[in-house]
């Protein structure tokens, strides 16, 4: 899958994707191309069965389960794809009506990653969001609260309880802010293109949302929540640049497979504290601004009212 063993220049020990996940479905959105493919891809290599989410149409998630087909030798069977845009508020809800009309044993679900994101887009969604806020937050925020019933945790043969896994990707710019953006007026405006400040301001959203989520949900339930920071990558992720800025952004950028590394890693590997943010396959320090409890709890409790989902229960 492309993991080295171990880092070059240090004896620390790489982290390798190698726990099987037999029997486990995963829903990974954006996984037509780029770390969303790469971590669908080894999803699959470890066994799991895999859903391929995203807007780009029926022929692009063709070839990309194709690719995965090719690349692990995989059943073609074991993979599928739903459309979900997450400009869209109603696609999001559309996304979870097509969930629960498949056959009831094709329901469960073991893991969601949250993977689909954007650097920036012009205008506002058809929900008069900025486009940051709403498909790298506000959407994935709906989705998650929305299939958190049919996430289930798993028992091996052993007998050992595995939670289900919620992994959002993050970013560090989520760092570089001036805060949990909480001012509707603020968040309907247009933002600034790429990676200007909304875009930092969306992926604090993400880790407010995740810090929320885990304290909220009941440990019997078997579901742990995850923010990750992929790290640089070359991938789809930068194809609105020009081309020879996208050249040079490769030359200096790890390449997908390893980017999908720490979505990985909080998918698969046992034990770790639900709710924490985490970079390079390990746990991260995330931004003090989540240290403000009164803001977070401002931002859980308006995203619910934007997306209709109740504050206080979390799965009926």
């Amino acid at each position: 899958m492309g993991f080295s063993p171990v880092d070059a220049g240090s004896a620390k020990p790489e982290w390798v994707p190698n726990k099987r996940q037999d029997g486990r479905r995963f829903i990974v959105t954006g996984a037509n191309r780029g770390i969303g493919l790469a971590t669908a891809t080894t999803l699959a290599a470890l066994g799991a069965q895999v859903v391929l989410a995203g807007h780009e149409g029926a022929d692009a998630f063709n070839e990309a389960m194709e690719s995965i087909v090719l690349a692990t030798g995989c059943a073609r069977e074991s993979l599928g794809y739903m459309a979900l845009d997450l400009r869209s508020l109603d696609s999001v809800r559309a996304f979870k009506r097509a969930w629960e009309q498949r056959p009831a044993s094709e329901r469960e679900l073991n893991g969601l990653i949250n993977n689909a994101g954007i650097a920036g887009m012009p205008g506002l969604s058809p929900d008069g969001f900025e486009m940051c806020f709403q498909i790298n937050y506000l959407s994935m925020f709906l989705l998650t609260r929305l299939m958190l019933p049919h996430l289930q945790p798993t028992v091996d043969a052993e007998g050992n309880r595995d939670c289900a896994r919620i992994v959002c990707v993050s970013s560090a710019a989520h760092l570089f802010t001036l805060g949990i953006p909480t001012d509707e007026k603020y968040l309907r405006q247009p933002g600034g293109g790429f990676f200007s400040l909304r875009y930092g301001e969306s992926k604090l959203c993400v880790n407010s949302f995740v810090a929320q989520l885990a304290a909220r949900l009941e440990p019997e339930r078997g579901i742990c929540a995850y923010a990750v920071h992929p790290g640089s990558t070359a991938s789809g992720f930068w194809s609105s640049f020009p081309a020879w800025a996208q050249r040079c952004i490769a030359s200096v950028t790890q390449d997908p497979s390893r980017g999908a590394r720490t979505s990985l890693f909080c998918a698969t590997e046992p034990g770790l504290s639900s709710g924490g943010y985490f970079a390079d396959c390990a746990p991260a320090t995330p931004s003090f601004w989540l240290g403000s409890k009164d803001k977070a709890a401002e931002l859980w409790l308006k995203s619910c009212a934007w997306t209709g989902v109740s504050p206080n229960t979390l799965i009926k």
